[in-house]
């Protein structure tokens, strides 16, 4: 069975690059063809328009969604916490000095903005003291901080350690504000998944045999080669990035689990913003355990 994935281009699709590399998917019958989007807009397109079957975004993006736009999305399978980095150019020391500054994010009224949102707020920046703008993905953002065009932005490896190892300034790590957090899933539209359940059941295998594989310290010598292959990554910053993805707390979920705690953690950010009534759903109502 041949499915198209549209993912975000960023290090935490080491299960699924390094999956294909080393035929785990083919072993379970999946071929996989590979989209990398621009940004969650140009992902939920795809998704609900057909074009992609599976997709990666933040669950913040499926809430975000579902609630406004009645969307058909779920997810079935939860990735990683964050792995997210406040990172801001040279020279900027602290939150106070990003007041009249830019942040970059995918889209303000989804994803991470939320997530930096809140750390700048208890850095002591008010959300009115600094302009939101859309920069798209991981590294459409990091590109934009790098050429000036914005202050500071959430990133993740191997973007985020590559601009701290320039000079940039790590802010904070988004996990030691918030410890449990869903941060990317899985994502597809119920009527496809109601279609093709075996097609993503099969997936969900593929993929937990190859984060688990991945995750073992016997293969990390491989999994870093791997790495500075996909990126172009100098030996030193592919073993960085692969200590934060094998990270217990802040890394890839082992088993691909779907944190429901971090899922009301999500919730709340967004009833405490006013983008959501209150109460908040359950959080059952955005995803069904792969």
């Amino acid at each position: 069975m041949r499915l198209k994935v549209i993912l975000f281009r960023a290090a935490y699709n080491l299960p699924v690059t390094t999956g294909l590399a080393r035929g785990v998917f083919a072993r379970h019958g999946v071929e996989l063809d590979i989209v990398y989007t621009q940004g969650s807009r140009m992902t939920i397109d795809a998704l609900l328009g057909g074009e992609c079957d599976l997709g990666v975004l933040a669950a913040d993006d499926v809430v975000f969604e579902v609630e406004t736009h009645g969307a058909d999305l779920f997810a079935f399978m939860g990735l990683h916490a964050g792995i997210l980095h406040l990172v801001a150019r040279p020279g900027i020391r602290n939150a106070r000095d990003l007041a009249g500054k830019r942040l970059g994010v995918d889209d303000p009224a989804s994803g991470f903005a939320l997530v930096a949102h809140a750390i700048l707020e208890r850095l002591g920046l008010r959300r009115s003291e600094y302009e939101t703008l859309s920069m798209g993905g991981h590294e459409p953002r990091s590109k934009a901080l790098r050429e000036g065009r914005i202050d500071v932005a959430i990133s993740t490896p191997p973007f985020s350690l590559d601009l701290i190892a320039q000079g940039f300034t790590l802010l904070a790590r988004a996990h030691d504000y918030l410890p449990r957090y869903q941060a990317s899933c899985g994502v597809a539209t119920r009527r496809w998944a109601g279609r093709n359940a075996d097609a993503l059941a099969a997936y969900v295998r593929a993929y937990r045999e190859s984060v688990a594989w991945a995750l073992d310290p016997a293969n990390r010598d491989a999994a870093i080669a791997d790495l500075a292959k996909e990126f172009g990554l100098g030996r030193e910053l592919a073993g960085s990035t692969y200590a934060a993805l094998a990270d217990r707390d802040d890394g890839l979920f082992p088993d691909a689990r779907i944190d429901v705690e971090g899922i009301q953690t999500v919730l709340a950010l967004r009833e405490k913003a006013g983008l959501l009534a209150t109460p908040a759903p359950d959080p059952s109502k955005y995803y069904a355990a792969g």
